[in-house]
């Protein structure tokens, strides 16, 4: 679900999630969106969402939503910098019992665009981060606070679905450490070969085993650009070039073999560091039509059902067992792309499950 204002917008992706046979249906937690405020209106997906930024607090559109589904739902992902683990563990709980499907809670270390403009922290995210996971799954584990103390939650740590699950978006060595050592799943969003994808995972299993714990849940979050085929979406950025600026997540230096410099520079690291609100419109808007669809194809999943079978399978045959499908809406054409997406997306599916 995109999370933003208005909540009909998330209902309908909740609805397509049922549709297409989903276990569970994530949204975001972000203060700032992916997109720029001053180039919003020429997005097709504009017509549904009034701003880019207006997301909701996770935890409550969650709570909302859940007396009407009985899909598990998932916070894809907060992160260790604006609250405290007491705080995210209660708001999980929360949710969790309050949701007829329950709840997956996803942590990481964060992103600048969410954290800078608004005076949190952004220095030393894995060390944070550590600190806030070990205190997180001491409380969900005990409901206490660690040290000891008077600290403590008084819900009940589980419901008819069990704890609620903690999935870690892990990439780097330590990340990787923590995920085995703390973590119910593990939810990648950065794109990877399948093949490191399988090196990773058995690596967070090793340090799972260190830690006497069972391997993780693997996930994957996979940010998709999804069509009818390759063809219609090469003549769909032909008329809408704005939703190529997806490429601004996508690191500098990956830039650099098409010819064409990323705004914020080479050292630019795409998504953990890019404010695009930060960056001029009019140049952004020059750029678009610069942009190649293949460099797309450096972070997103992109194409029609059957190129990104091809490349989900090699995931799933990798061991992947979770997969949550990010699909860009600005892509897509709005809800008529929308619509579109849905029987892809079961085609999609159905011959994933059904190998």
């Amino acid at each position: 679900m995109p999370g933003v204002y208005p909540l009909e917008s998330n209902e309908d992706y909740l609805r397509l999630g049922e549709q297409i046979g989903a276990s569970a249906v994530w949204v975001p937690d972000h203060l700032l969106g992916i997109y720029h405020p001053e180039l919003w209106a020429d997005e097709p997906y504009a017509e549904v969402v009034p701003d880019p930024d207006g997301y909701f607090d996770p935890f409550c559109m969650l709570t909302a939503l859940g007396q009407k589904t009985p899909i598990t739902l998932g916070v894809a992902v907060t992160d260790s910098a604006r609250r405290r683990a007491v705080d995210v563990a209660r708001s999980a709980l929360s949710v969790h019992h309050l949701c007829r499907g329950g709840m997956h809670l996803g942590v990481g270390c964060g992103e600048a665009e969410s954290l800078l403009p608004f005076g949190y922290p952004f220095d030393k995210p894995v060390g944070r981060f550590e600190e806030f996971l070990r205190e997180l799954r001491h409380i969900l584990d005990t409901g206490e606070m660690p040290g000891g103390g008077c600290g403590r939650i008084g819900l009940p740590l589980e419901s008819e679905h069990g704890k609620p699950k903690v999935w870690v978006a892990g990439h780097g060595p330590r990340m990787l450490r923590l995920t085995g050592q703390y973590g119910d799943g593990w939810l990648p969003a950065w794109r990877m070969s399948s093949a490191e994808y399988g090196e990773k995972k058995e690596i967070i299993a090793r340090h799972a085993r260190e830690a006497d714990r069972e391997p993780p849940i693997s996930g994957l979050l996979a940010p998709m650009i999804m069509g009818e085929s390759r063809a219609q979406l090469i003549e769909y950025f032909e008329k809408n070039p704005l939703s190529k600026l997806t490429a601004l997540f996508i690191p500098g230096e990956v830039w650099e073999p098409y010819g064409i410099e990323h705004p914020a520079g080479r050292e630019s690291r795409g998504l953990i560091d890019v404010i695009i609100h930060e960056l001029d419109a009019d140049e952004l808007r020059a750029l678009a039509p610069r942009i190649p669809i293949e460099l797309l194809d450096d972070y997103y999943i992109v194409g029609g059902p059957t190129e990104m079978y091809d490349q989900l399978a090699a995931y799933r045959d990798a061991g992947c067992e979770h997969l949550v499908l990010s699909v860009v809406p600005s892509t897509v054409g709005g809800e008529e792309g929308i619509d579109r997406s849905v029987s892809a997306l079961k085609d999609l599916l159905g011959r994933l499950a059904g190998d």
